[in-house]
């Protein structure tokens, strides 16, 4: 997955877009406990901290995308409504 994640334009991409949120979030979940397992090993923290990073970086592009298009659908409920 991309880090900056395409905008999303229907509804079924919304859908679809937090049920990946779902499963990047228990893949964080797995990375986070990767990072404390590596406590004692200084090369392999590094490596668990790296992948941490960007897990958490994949998930803020989905968090930023779901989040426009919700900005977007109450603007146009508004200007509807």
């Amino acid at each position: 997955m991309k880090e900056t994640q395409p905008p999303i334009t229907t509804a079924d991409e919304y859908a679809g877009y937090r049920k990946a949120l779902e499963d990047i979030n228990a893949e964080c979940a797995g990375r986070e406990q990767d990072v404390f397992q590596a406590q004692g090993d200084p090369a392999k923290l590094e490596r668990a901290r790296a992948a941490l990073f960007r897990i958490y970086r994949i998930r803020q592009g989905i968090l930023d995308a779901l989040a426009d298009y919700e900005r977007q659908h109450r603007v146009s409920q508004r200007k509807s409504g």
